[in-house]
């Protein structure tokens, strides 16, 4: 697969937008292109699909071994790979690069072309882009594309970087009139901006003018193969998977579900938000994250939909809920000014704060049996939330990479799970079996029993 990575010095240098500029520009040339993101980003991957109608993969060098990343790259390939960085290019676990772009580069040997949107510099950048090539032997930064700036300036910038570290500029993506709007977990989402498909073009017919498509093309070519060892998942037994999906519950990994599918799981997708009930007749929901808070007057008020929620419970029915899912199954959601009633499943309260709670990845370890693991079993995950609860659940003990400071997580009552991590399934592959075996497992007690599920019976 040819490919290149975008990284970039700090976050908020472009490389989004750069992204998009550089998918629309090569969909329109005709180019088959994939793209993939760094970490575990739920956000950037949606404006990806937007854009090539294709799913957009995490390569998370934290939570997944390199035979995986190496297959999700390889699995489907096109003409062109393009994998979004994170952060800036070396950042990442505690004080060093495990779990960074450049880990992940190195993982892959892929070659990268730095985002920079200079800005009250002058010379300096020359020495900043020295400095980011020099940092570590092997950096593979092979290029830069400058952001945000006009076409005289460019000339200005592209003259100091190429005579004096002798990297080749690929071009540059002026300042856009329009820019992608964000919230407290960062952009918001594909599906909320209404001028999406204009903004798109509109990216596009500027990289078609200031990026050198055909140079980006050429480095990626240098890329060497890589060597796919993976093994497929053996199927567990055919069941079916209730999945709330709309703006209110939308952080998946899409990998995640297809390696449900993989063993054996069909997955109905419902709207929470469009007060429909948990489907009738499944063996198992998935409660997603996303921004339940942003649309909680109407969830509170969705019947419907929290009915089937409490008696999908009463009748003991598989449930995995992550984040924004979690806080569905609270009595209440706290606002401002008035307190919003919820499902009910677990006694207490979540509310909004003004700070991050828990942020970045996390070794889970289980202290009992649950819906996902076995007592003592290891799942490594992600936290990233504005929001709290006055339960957190001790299923769980976390413990951060690197470090002695960690947290208790997950609330587990029968076949209820839920807690605010969020679990790669593909790249926790014993979660996801256990998932699916508990999914079994009801269907066995209760197919042919006159249960049709916890969905309203008609």
């Amino acid at each position: 697969m040819n490919r290149i990575m975008l990284a970039a010095m700090a976050s908020n240098s472009g490389k989004t937008s750069l992204m998009m500029a550089l998918l629309a520009g090569y969909l329109e040339k005709g180019i088959d292109i994939r793209s993939f993101k760094t970490g575990p980003d739920y956000i950037d991957p949606m404006f990806h699909e937007k854009i090539l109608g294709l799913s957009s993969r995490n390569l998370d060098p934290y939570m997944m071994d390199k035979d995986l990343i190496c297959h999700l790259i390889s699995k489907d390939p096109g003409d062109l790979a393009l994998i979004e960085g994170v952060m800036g290019y070396y950042d990442g676990i505690g004080s060093g690069t495990d779990g960074s772009s450049y880990s992940l580069a190195q993982m892959t040997k892929t070659p990268v072309v730095l985002v920079l949107k200079p800005k009250g510099i002058a010379a300096s950048l020359g020495a900043q882009v020295q400095g980011m090539v020099n940092f570590k032997k092997d950096s593979n930064i092979k290029g830069v594309i400058l952001n945000g700036l006009s076409s005289m300036m460019y000339a200005y910038y592209k003259k100091i970087i190429e005579d004096n570290t002798g990297l080749k500029v690929y071009g540059y993506l002026k300042q856009m009139d329009h820019s992608l709007e964000s919230r407290h977990l960062g952009l918001i989402t594909a599906d909320e901006v209404e001028d999406l498909k204009d903004l798109i073009r509109e990216y596009g017919e500027e990289a078609l003018k200031t990026i050198d498509l055909e140079g980006l093309m050429a480095l990626a070519s240098t890329a060497p193969d890589l060597e796919d060892h993976y093994r497929e998942p053996e199927k567990i037994a055919p069941v079916r998977l209730a999945l709330a999906r709309d703006l209110a519950y939308s952080f998946y990994y899409q990998d995640g579900l297809d390696y449900l599918r993989n063993l054996g799981a069909d997955l109905l997708e419902f709207s929470p938000l469009k007060d429909e009930p948990v489907p009738e007749g499944v063996h198992g929901l998935y409660l997603g994250g996303g921004y339940p808070e942003v649309y909680i007057e109407k969830l509170s008020k969705n019947q419907n939909f929290l009915n089937s929620l409490r008696k999908a419970h009463r009748d003991n029915l598989p449930i995995f809920a992550e984040c924004g899912g979690f806080m569905t199954l609270f009595e209440n959601f706290k606002g401002e000014d008035k307190t919003y009633p919820l499902a009910g499943l677990i006694q207490g309260s979540c509310w909004m704060t003004d700070r991050l709670q828990h942020f970045g990845y996390i070794d889970l370890e289980a202290q009992e049996d649950c819906l996902i693991a076995s007592k003592g079993d290891h799942i490594r995950a992600h936290e990233f939330h504005y929001s709290t609860s006055s339960v957190l659940g001790e299923t769980f003990q976390g413990k951060k990479p690197q470090s002695k400071r960690g947290w208790s997580a997950f609330v587990s009552q029968g076949n209820l799970c839920g807690g605010y991590p969020h679990i790669h399934l593909m790249a926790n592959p014993k979660a996801a079996r256990k998932f699916v075996e508990h999914m079994r497992d009801y269907k066995e007690m209760t197919d042919g029993k006159g249960n049709d599920g916890p969905g309203d019976h008609k």
